[in-house]
């Protein structure tokens, strides 16, 4: 692990042209690997709904004498990106969940606040109760503005 760590150090500012700041290398950590497992369903999602356009819709779009760049903007684009808001809603209600995963490896999130808290001050019961309203909340807000997103945005018929 020093090894990694020092690599973090050396490395990150370099390439990206930042002042040499001490970083938290247990947060970055965990934040690039929620990014990276987010970005690996997201970029599925993706997948799935474009590979759902039909071909015959391609071939209009050929017939039509569109280029490559001209089907993709117009037909597949729009489409696709309508069709994969349901998964990515789905990938959003989960991620706040996939942050107390966090705990295990040391980093500090609000789940280990509450134990925290409880440790302090012997209200288990209304702590984790008032964690659970407060995830319950997060994802209910969270899960209402992707919904409106998406009647907004639905094909008709779909």
């Amino acid at each position: 692990m020093p090894l990694f760590d020092i690599s973090w150090r050396i490395i990150l500012p370099d390439l990206f042209g930042t002042p040499r700041i001490v970083l938290n290398t247990t947060i970055l950590l965990c934040a690039i690997t929620l990014g990276l497992n987010s970005g690996a369903y997201q970029a599925e999602f993706f997948r799935g709904s474009m590979a759902s356009i039909s071909a015959g819709q391609t071939l209009a779009a050929q017939s039509i004498g569109m280029t490559k760049r001209q089907e993709i903007r117009y037909i597949g684009l729009p489409q696709s990106l309508r069709r994969a808001i349901p998964a990515w809603s789905n990938e959003a209600v989960y991620l706040p969940k996939y942050t107390t995963v966090a705990y295990f490896v040391g980093v500090a999130e609000f789940f280990s606040a509450i134990k925290l808290a409880v440790s302090r001050t012997y209200q288990a019961l209304f702590l984790y109760a008032l964690a659970a309203i407060v995830f319950l909340v997060v994802i209910t807000i969270i899960s209402w503005l992707l919904n409106y997103v998406y009647e907004r945005v639905k094909i008709p018929g779909m």
